[in-house]
């Protein structure tokens, strides 16, 4: 199998994993971001992933980048964008400015229709997807704990014209301990973890509690349940259809999460902007357009909003 030269710009805990196992499989992975002690870690030491499997993986340190504007003495093949998408419009100015011809873009992040603004930049024959079902937390400076994998992961493409890459990298992926499954529906696996996301990430985020906290406590279970049976009905409503059971299946993955910190709640007591507007209120939305009513969901985007507002100092 022929090595590619990955570039991966975001080193949280999604793009930690995605980066080492490329790496352990002989790729040259360049990785990039803006916290300066975690990379600093990186670039000593290597990355470690724990949970699963203990991997440390040592970088050669000109892979270390702290800043996008370095990947412009870079020859790299693919780029997985792993930032949040709440700082997507951000970053692709950037990423223009290093772009070169050839270069494909992948997004590795939660939401819905992230693909569609990096088609923007780069075009739909240069862009792929892929919805990851593994999570983790950053532990401490160039370490991450991988809490769980149900795999597999999915890739696909918006264009036609990108689904031989998006077959290939599907096996490249596989080939690298991370199973992944080439689709021709992206769209459909999107649907599916934008609403496992939106039944549990912001639920965790607002009482400060784990995945497995929130699925054994009966009143949010029940909340979960219903934020799912919501994003569910929408879908459909856009024409994504599930198999029969869905729901119990999307029941069964969450309480398969154990004690993992969301994004969102570490995001919420880190005070940085969390990606809310891409999941729950991605739902609001599409529910909007199609007469639908999505009350539990528009309470919480309310509440993650009022969350995000800076503390309130009075005299």
């Amino acid at each position: 199998m022929d090595k590619y030269k990955f570039g991966v710009i975001g080193v949280g805990p999604v793009g930690s994993i995605m980066g080492v196992h490329l790496a352990k499989a002989g790729h040259d992975v360049t990785l990039v971001d803006i916290l300066k002690t975690h990379m600093d870690e990186i670039k000593r030491n290597g990355l470690t992933i724990t949970g699963f499997n203990d991997i440390n993986v040592l970088f050669p340190k000109n892979n270390i980048c702290y800043g996008i504007d370095e990947l412009s003495r870079k020859d790299i093949d693919v780029i997985f964008i792993s930032v949040k998408a709440s700082v997507l419009s951000q970053i692709l100015p950037m990423l223009k400015q290093v772009a070169k011809p050839g270069m494909t873009f992948i997004s590795l992040q939660n939401g819905l229709d992230n693909e569609e603004l990096i088609s923007e930049v780069f075009g739909k024959e240069n862009t792929l997807r892929i919805v990851v079902n593994y999570a983790g937390n950053i532990v401490d400076n160039g370490k991450v704990r991988m809490s769980f994998f149900n795999a597999p992961n999915y890739i696909g493409m918006i264009d036609p014209a990108a689904e031989k890459k998006a077959r290939t990298l599907a096996e490249v992926i596989t080939a690298a301990d991370l199973e992944t499954a080439f689709t021709s529906d992206i769209k459909k696996y999107e649907w599916e973890k934008i609403i496992l996301n939106a039944a549990l990430s912001p639920v965790c985020a607002l009482t400060r509690r784990t995945m497995k906290q929130m699925m054994e406590f009966e009143d949010t279970r029940g909340l979960a349940e219903a934020v799912l049976r919501e994003g569910i009905e929408v879908a459909e409503a856009n024409g994504i259809y599930f198999k029969s059971g869905f729901l119990e299946h999307c029941m069964s993955y969450l309480d398969k999460a154990g004690h993992h910190r969301t994004s969102m709640h570490v995001d919420i007591e880190k005070k940085n902007p969390t990606e809310i507007g891409f999941i729950n209120d991605m739902i609001v939305k599409y529910g909007k357009a199609k007469g639908i009513p999505t009350p539990y969901n528009s309470t919480i985007v309310s509440l993650i909003r009022g969350s995000e507002l800076p503390e309130y100092i009075g005299a």
